[in-house]
């Protein structure tokens, strides 16, 4: 009898369900359209345009309800982990304009010391002093704990935080007779606290550190670029001139050796790709093909050849006819910066990688803009191809180097004592790497454990993702 009473239940249950959309003689489906309305459009939008648009559900299939983010989880590729959605917005969200690492204080068991990693020009830290390499030990004269931690993030009003240097110190108990010293090392703080002025909306520049350093043999420019964007929406090329005036600084200095830094650049824009390696390959190569891209089969009318296209240069860039090009790179790399070095690689005479392997990304993405819902989707479209047509995965390191293990050599990016352009230099110089009968004076150092690190919501990681493409 309870089989039968259940199965009696189920189709009668639906029935209510079903009149529930009807009653009294009223339609209610238009109220459930709009909620659904935005992954409607979604899969609209992914049907038509998507690389892999044959492993999408259909529209009876997919759940309609769900937050965006939710919904593209669930429909997209097992092959795709670069396709996003965003809400749009107005203007960025205040902040302070650094990022930290979070370590814990060796002498108190719940506080923590924040190894500043990125500090935004202009911003109310670099006002401040603040810069990379730098240690907070306290915030509001309160040691950081996960409580007083958010301040740094989250906070808004004017911040008071107490300042510290990595260092060696001295033992507090001396050595056992016969016994060689250990080395010490703590973050000593500063006797004064350091102003933090408001939190304000930012937007970082992704032309972060240009310099021009001296080597044995010369000259060699220095390059730490962030992410691959053009300008901003007032100035569409602005970002692009800077670029295109370095180049023509150097050109003029007959500087034809570059270390370009993209340790933190996540990605960007096609076109930008294409200018900068535009500006580095050697001059053989101009209005010769660069990169092939192509769509899915909806859309091969879009497919291209990319061109190491000289026109992009003008008004003021300067093609640099590159015979070396040393990169710092990281696992943060992504995107458009592993296009430009697989676009270059076998084709500048020395291309060299220092740091970690990076994400590895061939596909771009494009993003289509919902004005009603104030929301982006940016689907994977199309494929990445080199000049000889083949594909690509992330890049190796020519040099495997950690670039946060020793915190004395944890310096502002464009310091020749900086860990990676330290070892960029010693590569130019002929010292690195070093011989292996060669002793090379350094000292084993305590090592701190990063337990968490943590962004600005103004820094360059905000502004872009990938390899993206530009309509």
């Amino acid at each position: 009898m309870t089989k039968l009473r259940k199965i009696i239940l189920i189709p009668a249950l639906v029935i209510v369900f079903i009149s529930g959309f009807f009653s009294c003689g009223v339609d209610r489906w238009p109220e459930y359209a709009h909620q659904t309305a935005l992954d409607t459009w979604l899969l609209d939008i992914m049907q038509q345009n998507y690389l892999w648009y044959q492993d999408l559900p259909s529209y009876d299939d997919a759940n309609l309800f769900l937050a965006p983010d939710q919904f593209l989880s669930k429909v997209k590729s097992k092959n795709d982990s670069y396709s996003f959605v965003d809400s749009i917005m107005e203007t960025p969200l205040p902040s302070y304009g650094f990022d930290y690492s979070l370590v814990r204080n060796p002498d108190i068991d719940t506080a923590y010391n924040a190894l500043i990693t990125y500090v935004i020009p202009g911003s109310p830290a670099a006002t401040a002093g603040l810069k990379r390499g730098n240690w907070i030990v306290k915030v509001d004269t309160s040691y950081i704990s996960k409580k007083y931690e958010t301040l740094l993030l989250q906070g808004t009003k004017p911040l008071e935080v107490t300042l510290g240097t990595y260092q060696k110190v001295d033992p507090e108990e001396p050595p056992a007779e016969g016994e060689e010293p250990e080395d010490i090392y703590r973050v000593v703080p500063e006797e004064e606290p350091t102003e933090i002025g408001a939190a304000v909306p930012l937007i970082d520049n992704p032309v972060h550190c240009m310099k021009i350093l001296p080597y044995k043999d010369g000259e060699v420019g220095y390059l730490m670029y962030n992410s691959f964007t053009a300008g901003t929406k007032d100035d569409a090329e602005k970002y692009n001139n800077e670029l295109r005036n370095w180049s023509a600084e150097l050109a003029q200095k007959d500087i034809h050796k570059v270390i370009l830094d993209l340790r933190y650049n996540k990605g960007g824009s096609i076109d930008c790709a294409q200018l900068l390696s535009t500006m580095l390959a050697p001059s053989f190569y101009l209005d010769q093909t660069m990169a092939f891209i192509e769509y899915n089969d909806k859309n091969t009318a879009k497919d291209a050849t990319l061109t190491f296209n000289s026109e992009l240069l003008t008004p003021s860039g300067k093609n640099l006819d590159l015979t070396t090009l040393i990169v710092l790179i990281s696992g943060e790399t992504a995107g458009a910066p592993e296009m430009l070095m697989h676009c270059l690689n076998g084709k500048i005479q020395e291309l060299i990688a220092i740091g970690s392997s990076t994400k590895g990304q061939n596909v771009a993405t494009e993003q289509f803009v919902n004005e009603e819902f104030l929301w982006s989707i940016n689907p994977v479209v199309c494929t990445i191809y080199n000049s000889e047509h083949d594909t690509y995965t992330g890049y190796k390191p020519t040099y495997a180097v950690n670039a946060s293990t020793d915190y004395l050599t944890f310096l502002p990016f464009g310091d020749e004592k900086e860990t990676l352009l330290s070892v960029a230099l010693g590569v130019l110089n002929k010292t690195y790497p070093p011989k292996e009968d060669e002793d090379t004076g350094e000292t084993k150092k305590a090592q701190l454990k990063i337990e968490k690190s943590v962004s600005s919501p103004a820094s360059r990681r905000f502004t872009s993702n990938g390899l993206r493409l530009l309509k």
